[in-house]
């Protein structure tokens, strides 16, 4: 697959509209999700992923061909997230529900399709959410790399331009806040 990115950016850094749209289509929806697990707001993670891939275009030229592109393209994600989470400020609505879209499947799966059964992956689900939410940024970033992107210590270290032994760190750190929070919410 590098190769076929490697050829897209060529042509796209050429002037072919094709390949950037074919860039697009092929990490979309990754970066989506990333920023929806950051932002836990769907209309902010469609926003903010529109934002990342202006700037891909507007800084493709810059773009060195030596380097893995998806460690450059999550760490224009971050940057985004990190300025938008900043500028958010923390508003709970009493009407918001937890729909079927915050499906957390890349974390779980139900393994039993009886109603009870179905009822606990929900209520757990929505106890991991709300946990993940809780974290402080730097750790919900790292995790998310991590599980929910399958990335290495490597990449997340090029991601958020840390040594990988913070990113161990923090990964350590963010599964035990994690940990803790589930168990103040009885799971």
């Amino acid at each position: 697959m590098d190769l076929v990115v490697a050829s897209l950016i060529k042509r796209a850094k050429r002037g072919e509209v094709s390949a950037f749209a074919e860039l697009v289509d092929t990490y979309k929806d990754k970066i989506y999700a990333f920023l929806y697990r950051m932002t836990g707001n769907r209309e902010d993670a469609d926003d903010l992923a529109q934002e990342v891939f202006i700037r891909v275009y507007s800084n493709l030229h810059t773009f060195d061909q030596d380097m893995r592109f998806s460690p450059w393209l999550y760490r224009i994600a971050q940057n985004l997230a990190i300025d938008f989470l900043r500028k958010r400020k923390k508003t709970v609505y009493l009407d918001d529900q937890m729909g079927q879209d915050n499906d957390m499947s890349w974390q779980l799966e139900s393994q039993a399709p009886g109603p009870e059964d179905v009822t606990q992956f929900h209520d757990f689900q929505t106890a991991l959410e709300t946990a993940l939410r809780e974290l402080a940024p730097m750790y919900r970033m790292v995790l998310l790399l991590r599980f929910a992107h399958d990335m290495s210590y490597e990449d997340i270290a090029k991601v958020t331009e840390l040594p990988i032994t913070t990113v161990k760190t923090r990964l350590h750190r963010a599964r035990e806040s994690l940990r803790q929070a589930l168990a103040k919410q009885g799971y």
